[in-house]
């Protein structure tokens, strides 16, 4: 599997980083580390580059080298990497990828290919062109207090499944699986039995009818899920609700639990406008939210 890690700063990042590295170490997965950095002016940006170029002749530490080697420092003591005689064991050094990335290449714990890149740009649109040059299976992203434009963006225009890692708790999670009747939420279910197995935990499944006639349906949803998950061999609770669906899921939210639910199948259009429920979740909630795609 592969793995891509967004931060910002680093401190801020820590938290994103030692949540996203845990699950991923769960999952035996390739680890790629973002950094995005604000773009040059592009009067500046001829300037900018002779004056990068000089500095690489030099025995000293750019920016960009500053930034790679500051999260070498957390990945190494959070003990993600693999050490030789004490010493990182790296692949190559922080160097020039393509005009605009660098990247610097290392080896995880268990061999695993850990790469710490930094993008020049806009945010969303450098994760956006990451995910459409490498095939990732999940995006890693850290959440400000309300969820965020930059949230809303992330799970609206990226490719992949991503996790909104909002407020995380030194606990063991069980999963929170929201289901409804729709092909994104039976993604979400497959996803969770197979993460559930993998990670050594539990699921609680969620069932949120509206209306008094959708009973039946959300009930069948709730015992497909069982038998699903009982095949898996995951240990499980069921529970089925009526009431708004949004509330429904902050109310039933435990402090232990990583939701698990499918994207929205309204258009871009109408979520640019009135939003969708995993974007109200990341806003309104503080658990971290896995949205499958």
């Amino acid at each position: 599997m592969q793995f891509l890690i967004c931060i910002g700063g680093e401190e801020q990042s820590r938290k994103t980083l030692r949540f996203g590295l845990g699950v991923a170490s769960a999952l035996k997965a390739d680890v790629t580390i973002l950094y995005v950095r604000r773009g040059i002016p592009l009067h500046f940006r001829k300037e900018a580059q002779i004056a990068r170029q000089r500095l690489r002749e030099w025995p000293v530490e750019t920016a960009e080298t500053a930034m790679m080697k500051a999260v070498e420092r957390i990945l190494k003591e959070e003990g993600f990497l693999r050490l030789v005689n004490e010493r990182v064991d790296v692949r190559h050094e922080p160097k020039i990828q393509k005009p605009g990335v660098y990247e610097y290449h290392v080896y995880g714990q268990y061999g695993e290919d850990v790469r710490i890149r930094e993008r020049e740009g806009d945010v969303v649109d450098s994760i956006r062109r990451e995910t459409l040059e490498v095939n990732y299976d999940l995006v890693v992203v850290g959440a400000p207090g309300d969820g965020g434009r930059l949230v809303r963006q992330i799970i609206q225009y990226i490719e992949p499944s991503v996790l909104i890692v909002k407020a995380p708790a030194d606990v063991k999670y069980r999963l929170l699986l929201c289901l409804n009747d729709s092909e994104a939420a039976r993604k979400a279910q497959d996803f969770a039995a197979r993460a559930a197995l993998l990670l050594s935990a539990s699921v609680d499944v969620l069932c949120i009818h509206t209306y008094p006639w959708e009973e039946i349906a959300a009930m069948g949803l709730a015992e497909g899920a069982s038998r699903l998950l009982k095949r898996s061999g995951v240990a499980h609770t069921v529970k089925v609700r009526r009431g708004p669906v949004v509330r429904t899921i902050l109310r039933e939210a435990q402090p232990d639990h990583l939701l698990v639910m499918g994207t929205s199948e309204r258009s871009s259009f109408y979520q640019f406008l009135f939003g969708s429920v995993p974007v109200e979740i990341c806003r309104r909630g503080r658990n971290p939210v896995l949205v499958v795609k």
